[in-house]
């Protein structure tokens, strides 16, 4: 497992299925890296059971994602500094998930 996140969902990883949880390690692991480019709200606030219902791939999880840092991005205040501003940067820099 390389998602440090999916490990303290021991309950979920009892019942879960091999196929669940390799799927579950690569969303959560991705967003990990990818934390400042929208994988912060899976990370911080998906369970895997939530992960495995809403997404169907990884590609998916990248949208999501995207939209995140776009929603935020339209929120803002409006300066060349704001912190949104750069997520929105960091996730068009990204590239390939």
């Amino acid at each position: 497992m390389k998602s440090k996140v999916l490990a303290i969902y021991k309950k979920w990883l009892a019942s879960a299925t091999p196929e669940q949880i390799e799927f579950a390690d690569q969303v959560y692991s991705t967003c990990e890296e990818h934390y400042e480019s929208g994988g912060d709200r899976i990370v911080e606030c998906w369970e895997p059971k939530d992960v495995l219902e809403f997404f169907k791939n990884i590609q998916e999880v990248q949208e999501f994602c995207g939209l995140a840092v776009e929603q935020e991005l339209n929120c803002r205040w409006g300066e060349d500094s704001d912190p949104e501003l750069k997520r929105m940067e960091s996730f068009n820099n990204s590239g390939e998930w």
